[in-house]
């Protein structure tokens, strides 16, 4: 049985790997709700002081790269979601303007909170947060942005840059269709960089409480598109399943790769494409549903990556500082990224 354990008692011995979870009773299989019942953190418990104050010392230059698009890119958003709308007006006086915001934080670069995405079965969003907790008459404040809002996110970020080694070796992902990246291509991604793609606890790079970023070259390729052309993919129509009409290159889903995500204890995940992982699934379930509900791991998508991508190739160093301030919404479903690396 995998006990539930304090976040401040947090060591890798304590973390059990995926094929040990055995879920409390009326817990969701592969569910590992460990933090406590009262937990709204999941992994970003592993961004502890002293793996933070670590993070720092993959910066050299001290160079800072802003990880957002602008508010109203990309144009036209996905999903159907709403347009973002800047208005400008002035206070009556000669000397003061003011402006609003309506926007969907999910138009954007963007992180997925807890309160996104359920595990489909059950029902449950994270830590057995219900529907009923987040909408309706008897709604609570569960699992909302503010949690993550009053804590902050923190920590070494690690970025696989699978566009440029799939240019590199004349690989042609396919941007609007649910291409899927591997576990096998991302662990050759990493060999390309000098990085040995295992927990560091089996000899390998990975670091608990890394940010994983996977660039795709999704981004990249909008970049040349016009809005014309984006919007035949970006607006087709939304319906979840395998015949949904937004289709969109990202990670695989695969035992290899949720072995992967789980017992990296990654503290967090994000890349450039629409869903992070390849949309529609392939399978009977989706990462959504294991890195949000079952795993408290947050999802960033839509990142902009490409002068991240640049700067690391140019210096041959992966890893950096990435920190980010999301929204601070009582309730909130979402926010934008608000990231920023530091190199």
């Amino acid at each position: 049985m995998v006990r539930r354990i304090a976040s401040t008692t947090v060591t890798s011995m304590e973390l059990p790997l995926r094929k040990d979870l055995r879920p409390q009773a009326g817990e969701p299989e592969d569910s590992a709700w460990i933090w406590g019942e009262d937990d709204e953190l999941g992994r970003l418990n592993l961004q502890t002081p002293e793996r933070v104050k670590k993070a720092l010392e993959t910066v050299s230059s001290g160079e800072t790269i802003p990880l957002g698009l602008p508010f109203d890119q990309p144009m036209p958003p996905c999903y159907g979601r709403a347009f973002f709308k800047h208005r400008i007006a002035s206070l009556g006086a000669k000397h003061t303007v003011d402006d609003t915001y309506e926007m969907n934080p999910q138009s954007t670069s963007q992180w997925d909170g807890f309160r996104h995405f359920a595990h489909v079965p059950s029902g449950f969003f994270y830590n057995k947060t219900t529907l009923e907790d987040i909408t309706g008459p008897n709604a609570s404040t569960k699992c909302g942005m503010h949690a993550w809002a009053t804590r902050g996110i923190a920590g070494r970020g690690l970025l696989l840059d699978y566009a440029r080694y799939a240019e590199a070796n004349n690989i042609k992902p396919v941007f609007y269709d649910n291409f899927s990246i591997t576990h096998s291509d991302l662990v050759k991604v990493a060999q390309a960089q000098g990085i040995d793609l295992r927990p560091a606890a089996q000899g390998g790079d990975i670091q608990i409480g890394d940010i994983l970023l996977v660039r795709s070259g999704f981004l990249k390729n909008a970049n040349t598109l016009t809005n014309e052309q984006k919007a035949a993919h970006h607006l087709k129509p939304h319906k979840f399943g395998p015949d949904d009409g937004q289709r969109y290159i990202g990670v695989e889903q695969s035992e290899e790769m949720l072995d992967f995500l789980h017992d990296s204890y990654f503290s967090a995940v994000a890349g450039d494409q629409p869903a992070f992982e390849a949309w529609p699934s392939r399978k009977d379930y989706y990462l959504h549903e294991k890195l949000l509900a079952l795993w408290g791991c947050p999802i960033g998508e839509l990142w902009d990556l490409e002068r991240l991508a640049e700067k690391c190739a140019k210096r041959k160093q992966w890893t950096f500082f990435l920190a980010s301030a999301p929204n601070h919404v009582t309730g909130g479903v979402s926010s934008t990224a608000n990231a920023l690396a530091i190199i």
